[in-house]
C-alpha cells in the first residue's frame, strides 16, 4: 500500500539559482545538498527541514527536460502549500520579490493566492478556515 508522497522533482536551469530562490526568497530549508560527482549534485528543499515531502531540485540536462523547465504542470498549479498565516506569508514573500497572481482572497473553505517560481511554475498558497 502506498502511504505518502516523499519527493517531487522540480527541473531547473541552474541549481545555485534555484537553491537561492527556494531558500532565500521562499524561506525553505535546504534538506540535502550533496555532491556525488562533477555531474551529480543531490539537492532537496522543503518548507521545513522535517517536512515529509521534499522537492528534489534537478538541473535539466536533456533537450526534453529543458523544455519542461517552468512548465511542469502545463500552466496549471504544480503544488499547493498550506499556510497558517497567508497574509504574513504573502507580505514576507512579496517583499523578497515573489511574483503573485493577485492578493490573498476568499476561496472555497479558506483563503488562497497563486505565485510563480523563478522559472514560471505556478504554485498556490492556501489557508483553511
Amino acid at each position: 500500500m502506498l502511504t505518502k508522497v516523499i519527493k517531487i522533482t522540480i527541473l531547473v536551469n541552474d541549481l545555485e539559482e534555484a537553491k537561492n530562490f527556494y531558500v532565500n526568497k521562499l524561506g525553505f530549508s535546504a534538506v540535502s545538498d550533496m555532491v556525488f560527482s562533477a555531474e551529480w549534485r543531490y539537492l532537496t528543499v522543503a518548507p521545513k527541514k522535517d517536512n515529509a515531502t521534499v522537492f528534489e531540485v534537478l538541473k535539466a540536462e536533456t533537450p526534453e527536460q529543458k523544455k519542461q523547465v517552468g512548465k511542469q504542470a502545463g500552466g496549471q498549479v504544480l503544488v499547493m502549500f498550506e499556510s497558517d498565516n497567508i497574509i504574513d506569508d504573502f507580505n514576507r514573500m512579496k517583499a523578497k520579490g515573489i511574483v503573485f497572481n493577485g492578493e490573498p482572497a476568499e476561496v472555497p473553505e479558506g483563503k488562497g493566492v497563486g505565485f510563480k517560481d523563478l522559472y514560471g511554475n505556478q504554485f498556490d498558497i492556501y489557508q483553511p478556515d
